[in-house]
């Protein structure tokens, strides 16, 4: 019975110390990506002019490619950054017709202050300066919460969006998907705990469904061409979701459903999503297995 007792303290321990490893090497991270000389070695490998930009209220972006083709506007999900576009940002084909601006939201990586903002709204009014500061009309692309975001931009500036895609948005209050876990380190003390992308976007995920109720208004009013992508197999973010919004939507809104796949969509078939960006019939994803 002691040689038990002893084998469980011991693996009590290592799983405590594996877990502090792990956060603190998320904390790291964020720190290093969230400086200039983080987000430029992320994307060292994407042979393309780079800049780091600010909005008036501190919201960061990077700006990649050749500023005289038509915007798009990247924005990630919860938890997420820079490097949830990296896999697209890699597509050279895609800077024929496009250059990236791909924004830390409200509350992530070197965005100031870094403090959480659960509000769909806010979150898009944060964004709208980016879409200001560009001479053409910009395609807007959303993943998962950042889906939400890239819609109620649609409603906040209409005459500044070519084309809103979402893609496994996250939409309907009712069908949140809320683990026991985020209740549990919901007080002020794991803030100081908890690496911080971990802890906004757990905020985030707690006031999801109230968010996104005072958004609806937003929702019904877009009239800017929108493309829904959804994976029919997505347990974060179920499918329903996209047609909860489709049903929304004052315009007719194609809802492309993509097979057996799950939340990550974007970085998983990148390709997909550039044929789908530069108007060209992308393959279906069964057929490229």
């Amino acid at each position: 019975m002691n040689k038990v007792k002893r084998i469980l303290k011991w693996v009590l321990i290592s799983l405590g110390g594996l877990t502090v490893f792990l956060l603190l090497l998320i904390a790291g991270a964020d720190r290093f990506l969230g400086s200039e000389r983080g987000a430029r070695w992320l994307y060292s490998k994407v042979d393309q002019p780079l800049a780091i930009k600010f909005t008036p209220d501190e919201v960061r972006y990077l700006q990649i490619g050749d500023t005289t083709k038509t915007p798009l506007l990247l924005i990630h999900g919860a938890p997420g950054g820079l490097f949830d576009w990296l896999a697209i940002a890699k597509q050279d084909r895609l800077y024929e017709q496009y250059y990236l601006l791909i924004p830390e939201r409200p509350g992530y990586g070197g965005t100031r202050p870094k403090r959480a903002e659960p509000s769909v709204t806010a979150q898009g009014q944060a964004l709208l300066p980016i879409l200001r500061a560009q001479s053409k009309p910009v395609v807007v692309v959303g993943h998962s919460y950042g889906a939400p975001v890239a819609v109620t931009l649609g409603a906040l500036a209409p005459e500044r969006i070519q084309h809103i895609y979402g893609i496994s948005g996250a939409y309907d209050p009712e069908l949140e998907v809320t683990f026991g876990i985020s209740y549990c380190i919901n007080f002020q003390f794991f803030r100081y705990l908890l690496p911080s992308p971990i802890w906004v976007s757990n905020v985030e995920k707690l006031g999801h469904p109230q968010a996104l109720r005072e958004a609806l208004p937003l929702f019904q009013s877009v009239k800017v061409p929108t493309t829904l992508i959804h994976g029919t197999a997505d347990t974060l973010v179920p499918f329903e979701n996209s047609t909860y919004l489709q049903a929304l939507l004052p315009t007719q809104t194609p809802l492309i459903a993509l097979p057996g796949q799950e939340h990550p969509v974007h970085v998983m078939l990148p390709d997909y999503f550039v044929s789908l960006l530069l108007g060209e019939e992308p393959v279906a994803p069964d057929a490229q297995e």
